[in-house]
């Protein structure tokens, strides 16, 4: 293995539906915090604890648009292309054969990872890879979860670890950005404007195109 060729690598997947500026902020405040040489955006094509509101492409246009200027992000389809539910272990694992030479890390946020244990194959999942779980205020992971028992086990403090092995949760905090997806979709499905929460192309595509509506 070449060493000096290797690069660290974040996988961070959503519904995003729609995108909005707390991912697109969330990822370039990763940049600042973490050494990243990339991170892999991945649109769920069939989210299996959630249902969508807007087909998967509609999906995949905004996500394009919103991170076309981001630099060092690259958008990965693979799981809109598949047609069937999108299980994270699956896409980990094709991630893993194709970047044997690279260290990958699963970014999530600590609503998600509070969730963890509903995941298809959880347990399995964590083995293969390092965690970072970016926590907002007010979105602490609950005592009493299976989450908060893995937390207990694989914490680590050390930031430079996640670059190598697997099983390391690193929680990181970053800048509070309170928009949500949902709040959103309901406040087009209102007729209000949320131009402040989306990015001007993106804002764009869900008017031309009558999203949420």
């Amino acid at each position: 293995m070449n060493k000096s060729k290797s690069k660290f690598i974040g996988i961070f997947g959503g519904t995003f539906d729609p995108v909005h500026k707390g991912h697109t902020e969330i990822i370039k405040n990763l940049f600042e915090l973490i050494p990243l040489d990339k991170v892999i955006v991945i649109p769920n094509g069939i989210p299996p604890h959630k249902p969508v509101s807007v087909s998967s492409e509609e999906r995949l246009r905004m996500v394009t648009s919103a991170f076309k200027d981001v630099d060092k992000v690259v958008i990965d389809n693979r799981e809109i292309r598949k047609k069937d539910t999108s299980y994270a272990i699956s896409t980990l694992k094709e991630l893993i054969e194709e970047n044997v030479d690279h260290s990958l890390v699963w970014i999530m946020g600590s609503d998600a990872f509070s969730e963890i244990d509903s995941w298809y194959q959880w347990q399995d999942f964590i083995k293969m890879v390092n965690i970072i779980v970016m926590v907002r205020p007010n979105h602490e992971i609950p005592f009493d979860s299976e989450a908060y028992k893995l937390l207990s086990k694989s914490h680590t403090i050390d930031k430079e670890s996640l670059n190598s092995g697997s099983e390391k949760i690193y929680l990181l905090r970053i800048r509070p950005i309170e928009i949500s997806s949902t709040n959103i979709r309901n406040k087009i499905n209102e007729g209000k404007d949320v131009s402040e929460f989306l990015l001007e192309e993106v804002n764009e595509l869900i008017t031309k195109r009558n999203l949420y509506q």
